[in-house]
């Protein structure tokens, strides 16, 4: 059985903002995510869901010029976007993936829904909680519609509705899982939130040329490797900072 993947994503970040529409050798970020996504198996839709905020009407008319499913909901509250994407295109099933990870490895996605449908799970993470093996850039989140509704009924704290998944694995009313490797790639970095990392992507698509829509993580991770130099930038970046802010929003949620 195929899922559908929805990829969140807006024009309005705070660190780097219109992303997702940066373009280098013909790629722009979010063509090279969908351009990746095809080589995967068990994909049985890509469906957009950005935001009402006119900023994002780039991303509307790129789906619009490629034929791509979309939905437009609330920009702060991520939840709750997903939430009715999944009601207006009847999903059953959802693949969460965010645009500041462009380079998501298909294998490790078409394992992971394999996975998540033979063992009957209500959530299922290569990142959550944290800490992972799993470097910044390849996370994958699946969850079933059951468990989105009743995260989006119940979850009250600004970073349940920012974060989508937080109340799901941390509330402990779910069948979760996260899936862990050999190996700690945790230290290393190839996601999209800083103008250095749009650089380290554009080095990629420089080396590998036209596969950079197959290579793997682990093809990645053996450039970067041998070209340490291309992370030293990363060096004070630390891959919670988004959860800090929720967190700090929490804090004046509840002291109301």
């Amino acid at each position: 059985m195929s899922l559908p993947v929805v990829i969140q994503t807006r024009m309005s970040s705070e660190r780097l903002p219109g992303k997702v529409m940066l373009k280098y050798k013909g790629f722009t970020m979010i063509d090279l995510m969908l351009q990746r996504l095809k080589k995967s198996h068990k994909i049985s839709k890509i469906i957009i869901a950005t935001t009402i905020n006119k900023k994002d009407l780039p991303i509307v008319n790129f789906c619009k010029k490629k034929k791509i499913n979309f939905f437009r909901g609330s920009e702060e509250n991520v939840l709750e976007r997903y939430y009715e994407t999944a009601n207006y295109f009847k999903l059953k099933n959802i693949v969460r993936l965010t645009s500041d990870c462009p380079l998501v490895d298909t294998k490790i996605l078409d394992y992971m829904i394999n996975f998540f449908e033979k063992n009957q799970l209500d959530f299922y993470s290569n990142s959550d909680p944290l800490p992972c093996k799993f470097p910044d850039g390849i996370f994958i989140e699946i969850f079933n519609y059951k468990t989105l509704k009743k995260t989006y009924l119940e979850a009250k704290l600004p970073s349940e509705r920012e974060h989508v998944s937080f109340y799901m694995w941390k509330s402990g009313k779910f069948k979760t899982k996260r899936y862990d490797i050999k190996e700690d790639y945790s230290k290393y970095r190839f996601t999209l939130d800083y103008k250095e990392d749009f650089k380290l992507i554009c080095s990629l698509i420089d080396f590998f040329g036209k596969s950079i829509t197959s290579v793997n993580m682990c093809n990645i991770i053996d450039f970067i490797k041998k070209n340490p130099q291309e992370i030293i930038y990363q060096k004070n970046i630390y891959r919670t900072i988004g959860y800090k802010r929720a967190f700090q929003r929490d804090k004046k949620f509840t002291n109301g």
